[in-house]
C-alpha cells in the first residue's frame, strides 16, 4: 500500500517523485525569498525616508538595501546554476522526467 501525500496527490512515493519534491521545495524557496527580498528593500528604503539627518540611521538603511540586493543576486544566481546544470547534463532539473524501474 503506497503512501499518499494529500497535499500533493500526484506526487508519487518513487524516485521520481522524491526529485519533485526537491524541484517543488526549490521553487517554494525561491518564491519566498523573492517576497523577502521585496520585504527587506521596502523596509530598508522607509528607514532611509524616516532617517532624516541621522547618519546612523542613514547607514543602516543602505545596509538593509544593500543586503536586500546582494539576497536578489543570490536567487538569480540559483536559478542560473539549475538551468546551467540541467543545460550540461540534459536533464530537467526543475521538471524532472526520470525513468523508474
Amino acid at each position: 500500500m503506497p503512501i499518499i501525500n494529500k497535499a500533493l496527490p500526484r506526487v508519487a512515493s518513487t524516485p521520481k517523485g522524491f526529485a519533485r519534491y526537491i524541484a517543488i521545495i526549490w521553487q517554494v524557496l525561491v518564491i519566498v525569498g523573492g517576497f523577502a527580498v521585496l520585504l527587506w528593500l521596502i523596509w530598508g528604503a522607509i528607514d532611509w525616508i524616516m532617517a532624516g539627518s541621522n547618519p546612523e540611521r542613514l547607514n543602516r538603511a543602505k545596509d538593509k538595501m544593500s543586503n536586500g540586493i546582494f539576497g536578489l543576486v543570490i536567487l538569480a544566481l540559483s536559478f542560473l546554476i539549475i538551468k546551467l546544470i540541467s543545460t550540461i547534463t540534459g536533464l530537467n532539473i526543475l521538471n524532472p522526467n526520470w525513468p523508474t524501474f
